[in-house]
Parts: C-alpha cells; sequence; structure tokens
C-alpha cells in the first residue's frame, strides 16, 4: 500500500524531474520542465517555493505520468 504524499522541497521535486529525464527550458514566476516521450511533449512545472504541496506534487503526477511512490 502506498504511503501518503506530504510536502517536499523545491529540490527533491527538481532532482525526482531530472532524474526522470525531465530537462529544465525556462525559469518564471515557475521552473518550466519538458521531455520528449514516444513522440508526445510532457510538460510540468515547480513553483518557487522552499516547499511544494502536496497539491501540486499531485498535478506533477498527473502531467508527467511517473507513479507516486517517487514523490514519497
Amino acid at each position: 500500500m502506498a504511503g501518503r504524499l506530504r510536502p517536499l522541497q523545491q529540490n527533491r521535486v527538481i532532482q525526482i524531474l531530472e532524474s526522470n529525464g525531465f530537462v529544465r527550458v525556462r525559469s518564471g514566476k515557475h521552473i518550466t520542465f519538458k521531455k520528449i516521450f514516444q513522440d508526445k511533449v510532457l510538460t510540468t512545472w515547480v513553483p518557487h517555493h522552499s516547499e511544494v504541496s502536496v497539491f501540486v506534487i499531485q498535478h506533477i503526477i498527473r502531467q508527467t505520468g511517473k507513479p507516486r511512490e517517487e514523490f514519497e
């Protein structure tokens, strides 16, 4: 059974994305990441906050298709 998601430090979320092949493409209000996967471009973002909320982590999981266990 999967554990509960909890807020993570911004640098940890970035580390997870980059270790899964996402590349930082832009930094404005949010840091934008992209990855080409099976003829699709997956895009997600991470806010400029020291801690990323559970709501945002859930959104990142949906956008990237990564298993939630990677964010626990």
